[in-house]
């Protein structure tokens, strides 16, 4: 069974606009960044009215839990997490869950 990682983002009020741009662009680099690990990937801003301040997120499909592991533990998760994530994100849900192998 693959995993479907999803992460929901709040930033912080005194965030800037540039600033939540700047850290979709490096989510979305992730795929680029490790092809071997993650198998699709989707992000964007929430147009739902009931976001409850979650409005940022992103979708990676990886094989099994040892490469959301790995991506987890990665140099790309790392700096993103340190350079971005803290000084942006106010807070963060974050879902693993077994979905079928999807067939690309």
């Amino acid at each position: 069974m693959a995993i479907l990682h999803t992460v929901l983002f709040k930033i912080k009020e005194d965030a800037a606009d540039e600033k939540a741009k700047e850290m979709m662009a490096a989510v979305a680099a992730f795929k680029n960044q490790l092809p071997e690990l993650i198998l699709s990937m989707h992000s964007g801003v929430d147009k739902s009215a009931q976001t409850q301040g979650f409005s940022y997120s992103f979708t990676m499909i990886f094989k099994n839990k040892q490469d959301v592991d790995t991506y987890i533990a990665s140099d790309a998760h790392t700096q993103f997490a340190q350079k971005i994530g803290y000084p942006l994100i106010k807070d963060a849900i974050i879902v693993d869950y077994e979905i079928p192998e999807p067939k690309f």
